[in-house]
């Protein structure tokens, strides 16, 4: 609904209270229905917003790095001094005398978290303050995790939870020793976990006061890229003494699994496909991790290194804790839908490569039967999606599952010694059949994309 749209609903609405057509609880329904695709309409505002404020920010510092051999150390202070006053004073101004702006506000937190970064870097190269980058970020971490709060600002807190992945991952001394780097930042680990609960604080303080807000997904998208970075720096660490790759694909599954079941209960912030970054993180990494499997040629790779393959299946406790995570989830998950779900696949893929692990690690394993259940797996769970899609009249779902299929015969034609005339007969023929097959569905099903 548009904004005038929604005004003349606003106004319209008191008379027909009075004149009996709606309940006044009918009433608040239909405004904060309404209320929420007016917000989404002004989604590219706000990002157009942040872009601008984040640009203006690189601007300056960008200008500033050109011409910093022609400032003396006067002019660099009262310059950073400046900086930082003045966007802190915009950040305010927009806070107190401009509250109902959320653009302004969301802008001016990245503005303010961005000036602090070049104050910061102009006083520490204009005194000689020493230490490394990494001390820089940690200093920067410091004296912005507050930002988010004071004003409060999604887009000051989706630079700051960006920026603590890069101090976590570079003070896991683990990680930093692999690469034979000195570059740890001096906060404590216990120091690092506060600052992320704080975040977490705010995260879930925003998920109850507006879960549909694009301010809102811009904080899941954050969060969601945070913890894939630091699970797959965890994951080195784990694997890296034992060179386990079924370990590796084990912790890859559970990953994936557990990203699309968060998501699918709590973390989704609408049905597009930019608005669940879990749930479509966790489907399309266990999809492509199942569809890796599913040549023949894929054990010949596994295989290439024997000691490489040949350890047994590490358990750790990030294995552990992961494991039981989504068991949890799956309790959760099964009571809230009481039947199968659509895309089971995803949901089963730790299963799968469980038994997958299984097949391998037999005192004479058949890499045929550990390959052969993989492409059963995928299949059942391919047909359940068109099923379900049809059932429900989904062609989105019954796409999928189709891909799926295909994606899998088009592996295996790949693998033969077809060609090239022979592949892309095959794949124009299947490119056809999809098309056919899509507006046959949508005539005969009356089926919603």
């Amino acid at each position: 609904m548009s904004k005038e749209n929604y005004r003349w609903l606003e106004k319209e609405l008191p008379s027909w209270v009075k004149e009996g057509i709606v309940t006044e609880e009918n009433a608040k329904v239909l405004l904060s229905r309404y209320a929420g695709e007016t917000s989404t309409q002004r989604s590219s505002g706000m990002a157009f917003s942040l872009l601008g404020f984040a640009l203006v920010g690189l601007g300056i510092i960008s200008i500033l790095a050109y011409n910093w051999d022609a400032l003396g150390h006067l002019e660099r202070t009262i310059l950073a001094i400046a900086l930082l006053v003045g966007a802190q004073g915009l950040s305010f101004w927009a806070k107190y005398y401009r509250p109902n702006d959320g653009s302004l506000r969301e802008g001016s937190g990245i503005f303010w978290f961005l000036m602090m970064g070049a104050s910061l870097a102009i006083i520490g190269q204009t005194y000689h303050l020493g230490g490394n980058m990494f001390d820089f970020l940690s200093i920067w971490l410091l004296l912005t995790f507050a930002i988010a709060w004071l004003l409060p600002s999604s887009g000051a807190a989706f630079l700051q939870i960006i920026l603590w992945t890069a101090v976590w991952i570079m003070n896991r001394s683990d990680f930093t020793t692999l690469l034979d780097a000195n570059i740890g930042s001096h906060l404590s680990p216990l120091l690092l976990l506060t600052i992320a609960l704080v975040w977490i604080g705010y995260y879930v303080w925003q998920l109850k006061m507006a879960k549909n807000a694009n301010a809102t997904l811009l904080l899941s998208w954050g969060l969601a890229i945070s913890l894939f970075l630091v699970f797959i720096i965890e994951i080195v660490i784990e694997t890296h003494e034992i060179r386990n790759l079924r370990s590796i694909l084990n912790f890859l599954a559970l990953f994936f699994a557990i990203y699309y079941m968060a998501g699918m209960l709590y973390l989704s912030h609408g049905d597009r496909f930019w608005q669940a970054p879990f749930l479509r993180i966790g489907k399309f990494g266990a999809l492509i991790l199942v569809l890796y499997h599913v040549s023949f040629r894929s054990w010949l790779w596994m295989g290439g290194s024997v000691g490489y393959v040949e350890e047994p299946t590490h358990t750790s406790w990030l294995m552990i804790s992961l494991a039981l995570l989504f068991l949890a989830l799956l309790v959760v998950l099964g009571r809230k839908l009481k039947q199968v779900p659509a895309e089971i696949l995803v949901i089963a893929t730790p299963l799968i490569f469980f038994v997958y692990s299984l097949l391998q690690n037999q005192p004479q394993p058949s890499h045929y039967a550990a390959m052969l259940f993989i492409n059963a797996s995928v299949l059942l769970g391919a047909i359940w999606m068109i099923v379900c899609g049809a059932k429900e009249s989904k062609i989105g779902l019954i796409n999928q599952g189709t891909i799926l299929i295909a994606l899998s015969i088009w592996i295996h034609f790949m693998d033969a010694n077809f060609d090239l005339v022979a592949k892309g007969v095959a794949f124009i023929a299947t490119g056809v059949a999809f098309l056919v097959m899509n507006a046959f569905l949508r005539r005969r099903l009356g089926a919603k994309a």
